[in-house]
C-alpha cells in the first residue's frame, strides 16, 4: 500500500504482513512525523497530515488475515444490488394494482 508522508513523499507499505507488525510500523511512521503533525493547531488542515493519517488507519483497518483473504463476506450486497433494490419502484416494469385506475381494477376482478 501506499501512503504519503507529511513532506509529500511517497512509501510503499507491505500489505503482506501480520496485523502486530503493521501497527508497529504504523507507531513507528507516527513517533516520526509527530512533530509536524503537532507543531500547531493548523497542521490538522493541512491536506499532506490528512492523507497521511488516514492512509495509516486504512492501512490497519484493510488488514485481512491469510485466513480471510478468500472469504467475502455473503452479507454484503454489491452496489449494483444496492441501487437496484432502491430503485425499485423508479426502474420497475410492474405496477402495483392500487395505482390502476378504477375501470381497470375492475376488469381485472379486484374488487373498489
Amino acid at each position: 500500500m501506499k501512503i504519503i508522508l507529511p513532506n509529500g513523499e511517497v512509501v510503499e507499505l507491505d500489505q503482506h504482513l501480520n496485523i502486530h507488525e503493521k501497527k508497529e510500523i504504523v507507531e513507528k511512521l507516527k513517533c516520526e512525523w509527530i512533530d509536524t503533525i503537532t507543531k500547531d493547531k493548523y497542521a490538522w488542515f493541512n491536506n499532506n497530515t490528512k492523507y497521511f493519517l488516514d492512509s495509516l488507519a486504512n492501512y490497519l483497518v484493510w488488514h485481512k488475515d491469510n485466513i480471510d483473504k478468500c472469504k467475502h463476506d455473503k452479507e454484503v450486497l454489491s452496489k449494483k444490488r444496492v441501487d437496484k433494490l432502491s430503485n425499485f419502484r423508479k426502474d420497475s416494469k410492474e405496477i402495483p394494482f392500487s395505482n390502476l385506475p378504477k375501470e381497470q381494477q375492475q376488469d381485472l376482478g379486484i374488487e373498489v
